[in-house]
Protein backbone atom coordinates (compact mmCIF):
# COMPACT_ATOMS: atom_id res chain seq x y z
CA UNK A 1 0.00 0.00 0.00
CA UNK A 2 1.37 3.43 -0.90
CA UNK A 3 2.19 5.81 1.87
CA UNK A 4 0.15 9.02 2.20
CA UNK A 5 3.22 11.02 1.12
CA UNK A 6 3.60 8.98 -2.08
CA UNK A 7 -0.11 9.32 -2.83
CA UNK A 8 0.01 13.06 -2.21
CA UNK A 9 3.13 13.59 -4.38
CA UNK A 10 1.62 11.46 -7.12
CA UNK A 11 -1.58 13.47 -6.94
CA UNK A 12 0.33 16.74 -7.17
CA UNK A 13 2.33 15.48 -10.19
CA UNK A 14 -0.85 14.36 -11.93
CA UNK A 15 -2.46 17.71 -11.10
CA UNK A 16 0.51 19.60 -12.56
CA UNK A 17 0.19 17.59 -15.78
CA UNK A 18 -3.50 18.43 -15.90
CA UNK A 19 -2.78 22.14 -15.51
CA UNK A 20 0.01 21.98 -18.13
CA UNK A 21 -2.40 20.41 -20.60
CA UNK A 22 -5.07 22.90 -19.54
CA UNK A 23 -2.72 25.81 -20.15
CA UNK A 24 -1.91 24.51 -23.65
CA UNK A 25 -5.61 24.09 -24.41
CA UNK A 26 -6.43 27.56 -23.11
CA UNK A 27 -3.69 29.14 -25.24
CA UNK A 28 -5.06 27.35 -28.30
CA UNK A 29 -8.65 28.39 -27.54
CA UNK A 30 -7.61 31.99 -26.89
CA UNK A 31 -5.64 32.09 -30.14
CA UNK A 32 -8.65 30.88 -32.14
CA UNK A 33 -10.93 33.28 -30.23
CA UNK A 34 -8.65 36.22 -30.94
CA UNK A 35 -8.95 35.55 -34.69
CA UNK A 36 -12.59 34.50 -34.83
CA UNK A 37 -14.21 36.78 -32.26
CA UNK A 38 -11.99 39.85 -32.31
CA UNK A 39 -14.30 42.64 -31.13
CA UNK A 40 -15.02 45.50 -33.48
CA UNK A 41 -17.17 47.69 -31.24
CA UNK A 42 -16.59 49.76 -28.14
CA UNK A 43 -18.91 49.03 -25.22
CA UNK A 44 -19.15 50.03 -21.55
CA UNK A 45 -19.31 53.67 -22.64
CA UNK A 46 -15.56 54.00 -23.37
CA UNK A 47 -14.51 56.30 -26.19
CA UNK A 48 -11.25 54.46 -26.79
CA UNK A 49 -10.06 50.92 -26.35
CA UNK A 50 -7.08 49.94 -24.23
CA UNK A 51 -4.04 48.18 -25.69
CA UNK A 52 -2.85 45.58 -23.20
CA UNK A 53 0.86 45.72 -22.36
CA UNK A 54 0.99 41.92 -22.71
CA UNK A 55 -1.21 39.52 -24.71
CA UNK A 56 -4.64 38.78 -23.29
CA UNK A 57 -3.78 35.09 -23.13
CA UNK A 58 -0.98 35.77 -20.65
CA UNK A 59 -3.35 37.83 -18.48
CA UNK A 60 -5.85 34.98 -18.46
CA UNK A 61 -3.29 32.27 -17.73
CA UNK A 62 -1.69 34.44 -15.02
CA UNK A 63 -5.04 34.91 -13.31
CA UNK A 64 -5.63 31.16 -13.39
CA UNK A 65 -2.17 30.53 -11.95
CA UNK A 66 -2.95 32.97 -9.13
CA UNK A 67 -5.99 30.89 -8.17
CA UNK A 68 -3.89 27.72 -8.11
CA UNK A 69 -1.19 29.43 -6.02
CA UNK A 70 -3.76 30.70 -3.51
CA UNK A 71 -5.16 27.17 -3.24
CA UNK A 72 -1.72 25.74 -2.46
CA UNK A 73 -0.96 28.49 0.09
CA UNK A 74 -4.28 28.00 1.88
CA UNK A 75 -3.68 24.25 2.03
CA UNK A 76 -0.17 24.66 3.43
CA UNK A 77 -1.05 27.34 5.99
CA UNK A 78 -4.33 25.85 7.20
CA UNK A 79 -2.85 22.54 8.49
CA UNK A 80 -6.28 20.97 8.76
CA UNK A 81 -7.81 23.49 11.15
CA UNK A 82 -11.55 23.97 10.95
CA UNK A 83 -12.82 27.52 11.21
CA UNK A 84 -15.57 27.77 13.79
CA UNK A 85 -18.74 29.68 13.09
CA UNK A 86 -17.92 32.47 15.60
CA UNK A 87 -15.49 35.08 14.29
CA UNK A 88 -13.95 38.26 15.63
CA UNK A 89 -16.39 41.17 15.60
CA UNK A 90 -16.83 44.64 17.10
CA UNK A 91 -20.27 45.79 18.26
CA UNK A 92 -20.65 49.31 16.84
CA UNK A 93 -23.68 49.99 19.05
CA UNK A 94 -21.22 50.51 21.90
CA UNK A 95 -19.90 53.61 20.10
CA UNK A 96 -21.97 56.74 20.71
CA UNK A 97 -21.86 58.09 17.15
CA UNK A 98 -22.77 54.75 15.59
CA UNK A 99 -25.52 54.22 18.16
CA UNK A 100 -26.94 57.57 17.05
CA UNK A 101 -27.04 56.40 13.42
CA UNK A 102 -29.10 53.40 14.53
CA UNK A 103 -31.69 55.69 16.14
CA UNK A 104 -35.22 55.60 14.70
CA UNK A 105 -34.94 59.20 13.39
CA UNK A 106 -32.10 58.74 10.84
CA UNK A 107 -33.43 55.29 9.95
CA UNK A 108 -36.90 56.74 9.37
CA UNK A 109 -35.45 59.55 7.24
CA UNK A 110 -33.56 57.04 5.06
CA UNK A 111 -36.70 54.96 4.58
CA UNK A 112 -38.78 58.02 3.76
CA UNK A 113 -36.21 59.09 1.16
CA UNK A 114 -36.34 55.63 -0.43
CA UNK A 115 -40.14 55.86 -0.67
CA UNK A 116 -39.86 59.32 -2.25
CA UNK A 117 -37.47 57.97 -4.88
CA UNK A 118 -39.79 55.03 -5.57
CA UNK A 119 -42.81 57.29 -6.04
CA UNK A 120 -40.78 59.71 -8.19
CA UNK A 121 -39.55 56.83 -10.37
CA UNK A 122 -43.06 55.48 -10.95
CA UNK A 123 -44.51 58.95 -11.65
CA UNK A 124 -41.65 59.76 -14.02
CA UNK A 125 -42.30 56.52 -15.88
CA UNK A 126 -46.02 57.14 -16.32
CA UNK A 127 -46.22 60.90 -16.95
CA UNK A 128 -42.67 61.97 -17.84
CA UNK A 129 -40.83 62.32 -21.14
CA UNK A 130 -40.53 58.84 -22.68
CA UNK A 131 -36.97 59.46 -23.85
CA UNK A 132 -34.90 57.15 -21.60
CA UNK A 133 -32.12 59.76 -21.32
CA UNK A 134 -34.58 62.44 -20.19
CA UNK A 135 -36.52 60.31 -17.69
CA UNK A 136 -35.57 59.32 -14.15
CA UNK A 137 -37.02 55.79 -14.29
CA UNK A 138 -34.42 53.91 -16.38
CA UNK A 139 -31.37 55.25 -14.54
CA UNK A 140 -32.99 54.68 -11.14
CA UNK A 141 -33.92 51.07 -11.91
CA UNK A 142 -30.93 49.80 -13.85
CA UNK A 143 -28.10 51.93 -12.44
CA UNK A 144 -28.84 53.35 -9.00
CA UNK A 145 -30.92 50.43 -7.71
CA UNK A 146 -29.71 47.24 -9.37
CA UNK A 147 -26.02 48.24 -9.56
CA UNK A 148 -25.57 50.87 -6.81
CA UNK A 149 -27.62 49.23 -4.06
CA UNK A 150 -26.06 45.84 -4.89
CA UNK A 151 -22.57 47.34 -4.52
CA UNK A 152 -23.45 48.79 -1.11
CA UNK A 153 -25.00 45.52 0.08
CA UNK A 154 -21.93 43.53 -0.96
CA UNK A 155 -19.23 45.94 0.23
CA UNK A 156 -20.82 47.59 3.30
CA UNK A 157 -24.00 45.91 4.56
CA UNK A 158 -27.59 44.99 3.75
CA UNK A 159 -28.84 48.46 2.78
CA UNK A 160 -31.90 47.09 0.94
CA UNK A 161 -33.27 45.40 4.06
CA UNK A 162 -32.91 48.73 5.86
CA UNK A 163 -34.58 51.02 3.30
CA UNK A 164 -36.77 48.67 1.21
CA UNK A 165 -39.59 51.10 0.22
CA UNK A 166 -42.08 48.28 -0.50
CA UNK A 167 -41.63 47.01 3.05
CA UNK A 168 -41.86 50.55 4.43
CA UNK A 169 -45.15 51.31 2.65
CA UNK A 170 -46.66 48.05 3.89
CA UNK A 171 -45.48 48.86 7.43
CA UNK A 172 -47.22 52.22 7.24
CA UNK A 173 -50.40 50.48 6.06
CA UNK A 174 -50.14 48.06 9.00
CA UNK A 175 -49.90 50.93 11.48
CA UNK A 176 -52.87 52.72 9.93
CA UNK A 177 -54.90 49.51 10.03
CA UNK A 178 -53.96 48.92 13.68
CA UNK A 179 -54.98 52.47 14.63
CA UNK A 180 -58.32 52.15 12.88
CA UNK A 181 -59.15 48.61 13.99
CA UNK A 182 -57.55 48.99 17.46
CA UNK A 183 -56.41 45.36 17.22
CA UNK A 184 -55.28 42.66 14.84
CA UNK A 185 -52.75 42.80 12.02
CA UNK A 186 -52.79 43.50 8.31
CA UNK A 187 -51.92 39.92 7.39
CA UNK A 188 -53.55 36.53 7.24
CA UNK A 189 -50.31 35.10 8.70
CA UNK A 190 -50.67 31.83 6.86
CA UNK A 191 -47.79 29.37 7.37
CA UNK A 192 -45.37 29.64 4.47
CA UNK A 193 -45.38 26.31 2.53
CA UNK A 194 -42.03 24.57 2.87
CA UNK A 195 -42.47 22.97 -0.53
CA UNK A 196 -42.62 26.44 -2.06
CA UNK A 197 -39.15 27.15 -0.58
CA UNK A 198 -37.35 29.91 -2.53
CA UNK A 199 -38.70 28.94 -5.95
CA UNK A 200 -40.70 32.19 -6.29
CA UNK A 201 -37.41 34.08 -5.86
CA UNK A 202 -35.69 31.88 -8.48
CA UNK A 203 -38.49 32.55 -10.96
CA UNK A 204 -38.39 36.26 -10.13
CA UNK A 205 -34.63 36.40 -10.72
CA UNK A 206 -34.94 34.79 -14.15
CA UNK A 207 -37.75 37.17 -15.09
CA UNK A 208 -35.71 40.16 -13.90
CA UNK A 209 -32.63 39.18 -15.92
CA UNK A 210 -34.82 38.50 -18.95
CA UNK A 211 -36.16 42.05 -18.61
CA UNK A 212 -32.64 43.46 -18.23
CA UNK A 213 -30.92 41.50 -20.99
CA UNK A 214 -33.53 40.30 -23.50
CA UNK A 215 -36.57 42.56 -23.25
CA UNK A 216 -36.22 45.15 -26.05
CA UNK A 217 -38.42 47.66 -24.21
CA UNK A 218 -36.55 47.45 -20.91
CA UNK A 219 -35.63 51.13 -21.01
CA UNK A 220 -39.07 52.47 -21.95
CA UNK A 221 -40.04 54.54 -18.87
CA UNK A 222 -43.78 53.81 -18.97
CA UNK A 223 -43.26 50.05 -19.25
CA UNK A 224 -40.68 50.14 -16.46
CA UNK A 225 -43.17 51.94 -14.21
CA UNK A 226 -45.81 49.35 -15.08
CA UNK A 227 -43.36 46.55 -14.16
CA UNK A 228 -42.62 48.22 -10.80
CA UNK A 229 -46.34 48.40 -10.03
CA UNK A 230 -46.80 44.70 -10.84
CA UNK A 231 -43.85 43.78 -8.63
CA UNK A 232 -45.23 45.95 -5.81
CA UNK A 233 -48.64 44.30 -6.00
CA UNK A 234 -47.15 40.78 -5.94
CA UNK A 235 -44.95 41.74 -2.98
CA UNK A 236 -47.76 43.29 -0.97
CA UNK A 237 -50.10 40.37 -1.64
CA UNK A 238 -47.40 37.98 -0.45
CA UNK A 239 -46.88 40.07 2.69
CA UNK A 240 -50.64 40.14 3.32
CA UNK A 241 -51.01 36.36 3.01
CA UNK A 242 -47.88 35.16 4.81
CA UNK A 243 -46.64 38.13 6.80
CA UNK A 244 -44.33 40.99 5.93
CA UNK A 245 -40.87 39.63 6.79
CA UNK A 246 -41.80 35.97 6.23
CA UNK A 247 -42.55 36.75 2.58
CA UNK A 248 -39.48 38.95 2.11
CA UNK A 249 -37.04 36.40 3.50
CA UNK A 250 -38.63 33.37 1.83
CA UNK A 251 -39.91 34.44 -1.59
CA UNK A 252 -38.91 38.02 -2.48
CA UNK A 253 -36.16 37.92 -5.11
CA UNK A 254 -34.33 41.11 -4.26
CA UNK A 255 -34.49 40.82 -0.48
CA UNK A 256 -32.92 37.36 -0.79
CA UNK A 257 -30.33 38.27 -3.46
CA UNK A 258 -29.20 41.44 -1.70
CA UNK A 259 -29.19 39.51 1.60
CA UNK A 260 -26.92 36.84 0.11
CA UNK A 261 -24.55 39.53 -1.16
CA UNK A 262 -24.59 41.16 2.28
CA UNK A 263 -23.17 37.98 3.82
CA UNK A 264 -19.88 39.05 2.21
CA UNK A 265 -20.08 42.56 3.68
CA UNK A 266 -18.14 43.70 6.78
CA UNK A 267 -21.29 44.88 8.61
CA UNK A 268 -23.95 42.62 10.11
CA UNK A 269 -27.02 42.86 12.33
CA UNK A 270 -27.19 40.13 14.94
CA UNK A 271 -29.69 38.92 17.52
CA UNK A 272 -27.46 37.31 20.13
CA UNK A 273 -28.19 34.62 22.72
CA UNK A 274 -31.94 34.26 22.18
CA UNK A 275 -32.47 30.56 21.46
CA UNK A 276 -36.22 30.56 22.11
CA UNK A 277 -36.82 33.40 19.66
CA UNK A 278 -34.66 31.85 16.94
CA UNK A 279 -36.23 28.38 17.25
CA UNK A 280 -39.71 29.88 16.83
CA UNK A 281 -38.74 32.00 13.81
CA UNK A 282 -40.54 31.33 10.52
CA UNK A 283 -37.71 32.74 8.41
CA UNK A 284 -35.31 30.43 6.51
CA UNK A 285 -32.44 32.56 7.81
CA UNK A 286 -32.91 30.91 11.22
CA UNK A 287 -33.35 27.30 10.16
CA UNK A 288 -30.60 25.16 11.62
CA UNK A 289 -29.24 27.92 13.82
CA UNK A 290 -28.41 27.18 17.43
CA UNK A 291 -27.89 30.48 19.19
CA UNK A 292 -27.51 33.69 17.14
CA UNK A 293 -29.40 35.06 14.16
CA UNK A 294 -27.43 37.17 11.62
CA UNK A 295 -29.29 39.58 9.34
CA UNK A 296 -32.56 37.89 10.22
CA UNK A 297 -34.92 40.86 10.33
CA UNK A 298 -37.92 38.77 11.33
CA UNK A 299 -36.07 38.00 14.56
CA UNK A 300 -34.70 41.52 14.91
CA UNK A 301 -38.09 43.19 15.16
CA UNK A 302 -39.20 40.70 17.83
CA UNK A 303 -36.02 40.69 19.94
CA UNK A 304 -35.37 42.87 22.97
CA UNK A 305 -33.03 45.83 22.22
CA UNK A 306 -30.39 44.47 24.60
CA UNK A 307 -30.04 41.47 22.26
CA UNK A 308 -29.22 43.64 19.23
CA UNK A 309 -25.72 43.88 17.84
CA UNK A 310 -24.46 45.93 14.88
CA UNK A 311 -21.11 44.30 14.22
CA UNK A 312 -18.01 45.01 12.20
CA UNK A 313 -16.57 41.66 11.03
CA UNK A 314 -13.96 40.34 8.56
CA UNK A 315 -15.27 40.28 4.97
CA UNK A 316 -16.76 37.07 3.55
CA UNK A 317 -16.96 35.18 6.85
CA UNK A 318 -20.70 35.78 6.99
CA UNK A 319 -20.91 33.15 4.24
CA UNK A 320 -19.66 30.54 6.72
CA UNK A 321 -22.56 30.75 9.16
CA UNK A 322 -24.58 27.70 10.13
CA UNK A 323 -27.66 28.28 7.99
CA UNK A 324 -28.93 25.23 6.12
CA UNK A 325 -28.95 25.90 2.38
CA UNK A 326 -31.94 24.40 0.59
CA UNK A 327 -31.87 23.12 -2.97
CA UNK A 328 -33.91 26.12 -4.16
CA UNK A 329 -31.44 28.53 -2.54
CA UNK A 330 -28.57 26.69 -4.21
CA UNK A 331 -30.26 27.07 -7.59
CA UNK A 332 -30.81 30.78 -6.87
CA UNK A 333 -27.08 31.34 -6.25
CA UNK A 334 -26.12 29.43 -9.40
CA UNK A 335 -28.64 31.38 -11.50
CA UNK A 336 -27.24 34.63 -10.10
CA UNK A 337 -23.71 33.55 -11.02
CA UNK A 338 -24.76 32.38 -14.47
CA UNK A 339 -26.80 35.42 -15.41
CA UNK A 340 -24.14 38.01 -14.55
CA UNK A 341 -21.76 36.03 -16.78
CA UNK A 342 -24.41 35.80 -19.51
CA UNK A 343 -24.75 39.59 -19.33
CA UNK A 344 -21.07 39.91 -20.17
CA UNK A 345 -21.31 37.33 -22.95
CA UNK A 346 -23.93 39.46 -24.72
CA UNK A 347 -21.26 42.13 -25.35
CA UNK A 348 -18.86 39.80 -27.16
CA UNK A 349 -18.44 39.14 -30.86
CA UNK A 350 -19.49 35.55 -30.18
CA UNK A 351 -23.03 36.70 -29.38
CA UNK A 352 -22.95 39.10 -32.33
CA UNK A 353 -22.20 36.17 -34.63
CA UNK A 354 -25.16 34.29 -33.13
CA UNK A 355 -27.51 37.22 -33.75
CA UNK A 356 -26.19 37.70 -37.31
CA UNK A 357 -27.44 34.19 -38.07
CA UNK A 358 -30.83 34.74 -36.41
CA UNK A 359 -33.94 36.08 -38.07
CA UNK A 360 -35.03 39.48 -36.73
CA UNK A 361 -38.32 38.14 -35.42
CA UNK A 362 -36.61 35.33 -33.55
CA UNK A 363 -33.95 37.33 -31.68
CA UNK A 364 -36.01 37.61 -28.50
CA UNK A 365 -36.83 33.89 -28.51
CA UNK A 366 -33.20 32.96 -29.11
CA UNK A 367 -32.08 35.22 -26.26
CA UNK A 368 -34.70 33.80 -23.89
CA UNK A 369 -33.76 30.20 -24.65
CA UNK A 370 -30.06 31.05 -24.35
CA UNK A 371 -30.61 32.61 -20.93
CA UNK A 372 -32.37 29.50 -19.59
CA UNK A 373 -29.88 27.09 -21.19
CA UNK A 374 -26.92 29.11 -19.92
CA UNK A 375 -28.30 29.00 -16.35
CA UNK A 376 -29.11 25.29 -16.65
CA UNK A 377 -25.65 24.61 -18.04
CA UNK A 378 -24.03 26.39 -15.10
CA UNK A 379 -26.04 24.26 -12.69
CA UNK A 380 -25.08 21.00 -14.42
CA UNK A 381 -21.39 21.96 -14.56
CA UNK A 382 -21.41 22.86 -10.86
CA UNK A 383 -23.09 19.56 -9.94
CA UNK A 384 -20.60 17.64 -12.10
CA UNK A 385 -17.62 19.17 -10.28
CA UNK A 386 -19.32 18.56 -6.93
CA UNK A 387 -19.62 14.89 -7.90
CA UNK A 388 -15.90 14.87 -8.71
CA UNK A 389 -15.19 16.51 -5.37
CA UNK A 390 -17.16 13.79 -3.61
CA UNK A 391 -15.15 11.09 -5.38
CA UNK A 392 -11.87 12.75 -4.37
CA UNK A 393 -13.09 12.99 -0.77
CA UNK A 394 -14.14 9.34 -0.75
CA UNK A 395 -10.75 8.26 -2.01
CA UNK A 396 -8.58 10.40 0.25
CA UNK A 397 -10.82 11.30 3.22
CA UNK A 398 -12.38 9.78 6.28
CA UNK A 399 -15.00 7.41 4.86
CA UNK A 400 -17.14 7.57 7.99
CA UNK A 401 -17.60 11.32 7.51
CA UNK A 402 -17.97 11.27 3.73
CA UNK A 403 -20.61 8.56 3.85
CA UNK A 404 -22.85 10.95 5.80
CA UNK A 405 -23.25 12.92 2.54
CA UNK A 406 -25.87 10.82 0.82
CA UNK A 407 -26.13 12.76 -2.43
CA UNK A 408 -24.16 15.12 -4.62
CA UNK A 409 -26.99 17.64 -4.22
CA UNK A 410 -26.37 17.79 -0.48
CA UNK A 411 -22.68 18.43 -1.06
CA UNK A 412 -23.50 21.08 -3.67
CA UNK A 413 -25.80 22.86 -1.22
CA UNK A 414 -23.09 22.91 1.44
CA UNK A 415 -20.55 24.52 -0.90
CA UNK A 416 -22.71 26.86 -2.96
CA UNK A 417 -22.32 29.91 -0.70
CA UNK A 418 -18.55 29.74 -1.23
CA UNK A 419 -19.27 30.83 -4.84
CA UNK A 420 -20.94 34.07 -3.75
CA UNK A 421 -17.64 36.07 -3.75
CA UNK A 422 -17.28 35.13 -7.43
CA UNK A 423 -20.77 36.44 -8.24
CA UNK A 424 -20.02 39.67 -6.37
CA UNK A 425 -16.62 40.03 -8.04
CA UNK A 426 -18.08 39.61 -11.50
CA UNK A 427 -20.90 42.03 -10.69
CA UNK A 428 -18.31 44.61 -9.62
CA UNK A 429 -16.03 43.95 -12.58
CA UNK A 430 -18.82 44.16 -15.14
CA UNK A 431 -20.75 47.11 -13.74
CA UNK A 432 -18.28 49.44 -11.99
CA UNK A 433 -17.62 51.53 -15.11
CA UNK A 434 -21.34 51.41 -15.96
CA UNK A 435 -22.17 52.82 -12.52
CA UNK A 436 -19.54 55.57 -12.61
CA UNK A 437 -20.28 56.70 -16.17
CA UNK A 438 -23.97 56.01 -16.80
CA UNK A 439 -24.82 56.72 -13.15
CA UNK A 440 -23.94 60.36 -13.75
CA UNK A 441 -27.21 60.74 -15.66
CA UNK A 442 -28.98 60.60 -12.29
CA UNK A 443 -27.42 63.96 -11.34
CA UNK A 444 -29.31 66.12 -13.87
CA UNK A 445 -32.41 63.91 -13.71
CA UNK A 446 -32.78 64.48 -9.97
CA UNK A 447 -33.55 68.08 -10.81
CA UNK A 448 -35.68 67.25 -13.85
CA UNK A 449 -37.16 63.76 -13.24
CA UNK A 450 -40.01 64.10 -15.76
CA UNK A 451 -38.00 65.70 -18.56
CA UNK A 452 -40.03 68.91 -18.37
CA UNK A 453 -37.05 71.33 -18.27
CA UNK A 454 -37.18 71.73 -14.49
CA UNK A 455 -34.15 72.56 -12.33
CA UNK A 456 -35.30 71.69 -8.80
CA UNK A 457 -31.85 71.32 -7.21
CA UNK A 458 -29.62 73.24 -9.64
CA UNK A 459 -28.12 70.15 -11.29
CA UNK A 460 -30.21 69.99 -14.46
CA UNK A 461 -27.35 71.23 -16.66
CA UNK A 462 -24.73 68.80 -15.39
CA UNK A 463 -22.66 67.36 -18.24
CA UNK A 464 -21.87 63.65 -18.05
CA UNK A 465 -18.12 62.98 -18.04
CA UNK A 466 -17.61 59.89 -20.21
CA UNK A 467 -13.85 60.01 -19.54
CA UNK A 468 -14.28 59.57 -15.78
CA UNK A 469 -13.19 55.93 -16.05
CA UNK A 470 -10.94 54.85 -18.89
CA UNK A 471 -10.87 51.39 -20.41
CA UNK A 472 -7.40 50.94 -18.89
CA UNK A 473 -8.62 51.62 -15.33
CA UNK A 474 -11.73 49.49 -15.88
CA UNK A 475 -9.60 46.58 -17.11
CA UNK A 476 -7.27 46.62 -14.11
CA UNK A 477 -10.24 46.90 -11.75
CA UNK A 478 -11.95 43.99 -13.50
CA UNK A 479 -8.85 41.78 -13.21
CA UNK A 480 -8.44 42.68 -9.52
CA UNK A 481 -12.09 42.04 -8.68
CA UNK A 482 -12.25 38.69 -10.51
CA UNK A 483 -9.00 37.34 -9.05
CA UNK A 484 -9.79 38.50 -5.50
CA UNK A 485 -13.30 37.05 -5.70
CA UNK A 486 -11.94 33.66 -6.69
CA UNK A 487 -9.25 33.78 -3.99
CA UNK A 488 -11.95 34.41 -1.38
CA UNK A 489 -13.96 31.54 -2.84
CA UNK A 490 -10.95 29.21 -2.65
CA UNK A 491 -10.47 30.02 1.03
CA UNK A 492 -14.14 29.62 1.92
CA UNK A 493 -14.38 26.33 0.04
CA UNK A 494 -11.33 25.02 1.89
CA UNK A 495 -12.85 25.96 5.25
CA UNK A 496 -16.13 24.22 4.38
CA UNK A 497 -14.19 21.17 3.17
CA UNK A 498 -12.33 21.07 6.49
CA UNK A 499 -15.63 21.01 8.36
CA UNK A 500 -17.09 18.26 6.20
CA UNK A 501 -14.18 16.00 5.31
CA UNK A 502 -12.15 16.27 8.49
CA UNK A 503 -8.40 15.99 7.97
CA UNK A 504 -6.35 18.68 6.28
CA UNK A 505 -5.16 16.22 3.62
CA UNK A 506 -8.69 15.15 2.72
CA UNK A 507 -9.95 18.74 2.68
CA UNK A 508 -7.03 19.82 0.47
CA UNK A 509 -7.27 17.03 -2.09
CA UNK A 510 -11.07 17.12 -2.24
CA UNK A 511 -10.87 20.71 -3.47
CA UNK A 512 -8.85 19.96 -6.61
CA UNK A 513 -12.00 19.67 -8.79
CA UNK A 514 -13.41 22.88 -7.33
CA UNK A 515 -10.15 24.75 -7.94
CA UNK A 516 -10.09 23.46 -11.51
CA UNK A 517 -13.62 24.80 -11.98
CA UNK A 518 -12.59 28.19 -10.55
CA UNK A 519 -9.52 28.38 -12.80
CA UNK A 520 -11.62 27.67 -15.89
CA UNK A 521 -14.26 30.18 -14.81
CA UNK A 522 -11.63 32.85 -14.06
CA UNK A 523 -10.16 32.46 -17.53
CA UNK A 524 -13.56 32.56 -19.21
CA UNK A 525 -14.63 35.57 -17.14
CA UNK A 526 -11.58 37.64 -18.03
CA UNK A 527 -11.94 36.79 -21.70
CA UNK A 528 -15.59 37.89 -21.63
CA UNK A 529 -14.81 41.10 -19.73
CA UNK A 530 -11.94 41.96 -22.07
CA UNK A 531 -13.94 41.91 -25.29
CA UNK A 532 -15.49 45.42 -25.17
CA UNK A 533 -12.54 47.05 -23.39
CA UNK A 534 -9.17 45.91 -24.71
CA UNK A 535 -7.25 44.82 -27.78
Amino acid sequence: MSSPLVVFVGGVVRTNKVFENLGTACRFILAVSAVTFSPAVVAHGFRQRYDLPIPLGLWVIGAGATIVLSFVIVGLVDHGRRAATPYARINLLRVGLMRGLAHWLPLGAARLLAVVFLVATVLAGFVGDQDPFANLAPVMVWVVWWVGVAFVCALIGDLWALINPFRTIFSWAERIFYCLAKSGQLSLARPYPRKLAMWPAVAGLLIFFWAELIWPDGTVPQLLAFAIVIYALVTWVGMFVYGRDVWLQNADTFSIVFGIMARFAPLELRVANDKALIHSCASPVCRGKTQDCVNGYHCLIRAAPDRWEWNLRPPALGLLNDQRVTFSMMVLVIVLLATVSFDGLLETRLWTHVLDRTLTGEIRSVGSVALVLFSGGFLLIYLFFCALMRQFAKRYGDSSQVDQLKTTLELASLFVLTLVPIAIAYHLAHYVSFLLITGQYAIPLISDPLGHSWDLFGTAHYQVDTDLVSARVAWYLAVSFVVLGHVYAVYLAHVVAGRIFGSGRAAFLSQIPMVLLMVLYTMASLWILAQPMVT
